[in-house]
């Protein structure tokens, strides 16, 4: 097990360095660095009030959403076309622990790497000074919101990906379906109450999805 999530993290170490370098570019960027305001409405740290400022949130979606899809394409299609499945399916481990793994490592790149600019620039935002705008950790909750969700649009991607249908017919309907979610349960009111059971529920659904597709499917 191990030795798999070593190779999941070297498989997609690609996708991960250029997340983490636009997630790190707006960090800097939202600190007032304005290294990168050739960018069309990069968001500028002091000129707004740190995470409730719309154009930081927008950067924010438009990466996460994009490296989580990426990531989970990456680690199923990708899987598929080099015909690798083979290859990695007759490790001694059951088929539902190697895609659990690939799972676990997967989200767990996206987690800690979408935390990173939010850690960074409250961290900023929190020292007196920095900017004129208050600031309260929690007004980082809606970030943190869309970061807890992110694990939906990824699984959504690699069970995509993983599924033997057409391109063009049903195979995108999990991934389609994992953004409908996401955004729904990104405007839930009741979130402790409503929102967080449904989005832990959704997790549980589409992994055993996943583990369910990879036991039954012929990779011959």
């Amino acid at each position: 097990m191990r030795a798999l999530a070593w190779k999941e993290l070297r498989e997609v170490l690609g996708i991960t360095a250029i997340a983490l370098a636009c997630y790190l570019a707006l960090a800097v960027n939202a600190m007032g660095a304005r290294v990168f305001d050739w960018v069309p409405a990069m968001p500028a740290g002091t000129h707004g009030v740190p995470f409730l400022e719309a154009n930081f949130t927008w950067f924010f979606t438009f990466i996460s959403v994009v490296f989580a899809a990426a990531l989970g394409f990456r680690q199923s299609a990708w899987e598929s076309s080099r015909g690798t499945f083979l290859f990695l399916l007759h490790r001694p481990l059951r088929r539902e622990t190697i895609f659990f793994v690939k799972l676990a490592t997967g989200a767990g790149v996206l987690l800690i790497c979408a935390s990173l600019p939010i850690v960074l620039y409250g961290a900023w935002a929190a020292v007196p000074g920095h900017h004129a705008s208050p600031f309260e950790w929690s007004m980082t909750a809606s970030t943190w919101r869309l970061t807890f969700l992110l694990p939906l649009l990824y699984l959504g991607a690699f069970l995509s990906g993983q599924r033997p249908a057409r391109w063009f017919g049903t195979r995108l309907l999990p991934l389609v379906a994992s953004i409908l979610c996401l955004a729904l349960l990104s405007w839930v009111s009741w979130w402790w109450s409503v929102g967080f059971p449904l989005t832990l529920l959704l997790y549980v659904l589409l992994t055993a999805n996943v583990c369910f597709v990879g036991q039954s499917r012929d990779y011959a």
